[in-house]
């Protein structure tokens, strides 16, 4: 799959921009399949179609080992991390767009729900549910499981590498994850504590790794590129009117955007990673999807012919209809409603 995308994104020999990749699911797209889907510049789907996504997979026919056993695991893992955050790098200005076009919908959940106290995350998170079929509330479930252990691992991680006193400037990188397992140890035992049977000897190591990777993950996104290009792109539709003034105000561009970025990425940092916790979770176990879930998790475009749901080609495309003359030189309107002086 990666190969056929790297051949369709090949420039030519005058160095021309390779070409625009529109993609399609007309009955079923699987595997490698759905990852080509999501691949697309423009992805669509039929309405009756399904798409799976999971996890790698290995055959082999070789005897298994210890050593072969433990290498495997940490191959695969790797491969769906890369895989995860490759799909993030794909779909994020899909999945960033569903977050903008519910946002007006956050105050009336809110006022439904006698709830003032829901964040932003929360509202999109339980609107975005509801449009989802029950397969796919699986895999909405485990993204908030894994984002809800995100945010507990990271405060904890926190307060004990505080406690050391690293200097992280000048720390190498063996330093920062040596303090990273220590404060995971700490997170462990005072998680676990209630719990006599367990121990780090049988579930504990492989959940001290789980951790591990967890907790580098949710550092990388804070630095990514994506949380700066979010708050760029669409960061001044979060704020309010007296913050934009303030924004605005700043007349260096560069110093307009990193205000835009202080302001803005305590908001995103949320949504972001519970993105890339999404992105995961459809990498655990077989999640069968149908179009319309395709769509609002950002793994598609368009789906065909469902005109309730909003898509940029429809933006793109529209043209109003031109206004109609009934030769008496009165106004006539449109049929989008638009008045216009006849004969203009």
């Amino acid at each position: 799959m990666e190969t056929i995308l790297r051949l369709l994104r090949l420039t030519d020999q005058d160095s021309s921009e390779p070409c625009r990749i529109i993609t399609a699911v007309t009955i079923r797209a699987d595997s490698a399949a759905a990852d080509l889907l999501s691949s697309g510049d423009y992805a669509i789907a039929f309405p009756e179609t399904s798409i799976l996504y999971h996890g790698m997979r290995r055959q082999s026919t070789d005897l298994l080992t210890v050593e072969t056993t433990s290498m495997l695991t940490n191959l695969l893992r790797l491969s769906n991390d890369a895989y995860a955050m490759e799909l993030a790098r794909k779909i994020e200005d899909r999945f960033s767009l569903r977050y903008v076009m519910t946002r007006d919908d956050f105050e009336g959940l809110r006022t439904q729900k006698s709830a003032t106290d829901m964040t932003d995350l929360d509202c999109f998170i339980e609107i975005i549910e509801g449009k989802l079929s029950n397969d796919a509330k699986k895999v909405w479930q485990k993204a908030r499981d894994r984002h809800g252990r995100y945010q507990d691992l990271f405060d904890s991680a926190m307060k004990t590498i505080k406690k050391l006193k690293r200097n992280i400037g000048a720390a190498t990188a063996a330093q920062l994850e040596a303090d990273s397992i220590k404060a995971i140890v700490d997170f462990e035992l005072k998680r676990n504590k209630g719990v006599p049977s367990w121990n780090f000897r049988n579930e504990g190591i492989g959940r001290l790794a789980d951790d591990f990777f967890l907790l580098n993950e949710y550092l990388s996104n804070y630095g990514s590129g994506r949380l700066r290009k979010w708050c760029t792109s669409f960061g001044k539709y979060l704020l309010s009117k007296g913050d934009v003034e303030e924004i605005d105000a700043v007349t260096d561009e560069e110093a307009q955007a990193e205000k835009l970025v202080e302001k803005v990425a305590p908001l995103l940092m949320p949504v972001s990673s519970f993105f890339v916790a999404m992105c995961h979770a459809l990498q655990e176990g077989e999640n069968e999807l149908t179009a319309i879930d395709a769509y609002w998790l950002g793994l598609v475009d368009e789906v065909v012919g469902n005109d309730d749901l909003w898509t940029l080609r429809s933006f793109e495309e529209y043209k109003p209809d031109p206004p109609t003359n009934d030769n008496k030189g009165n106004k006539n309107t449109t049929s989008d409603g638009q008045t216009d002086a006849a004969g203009a």
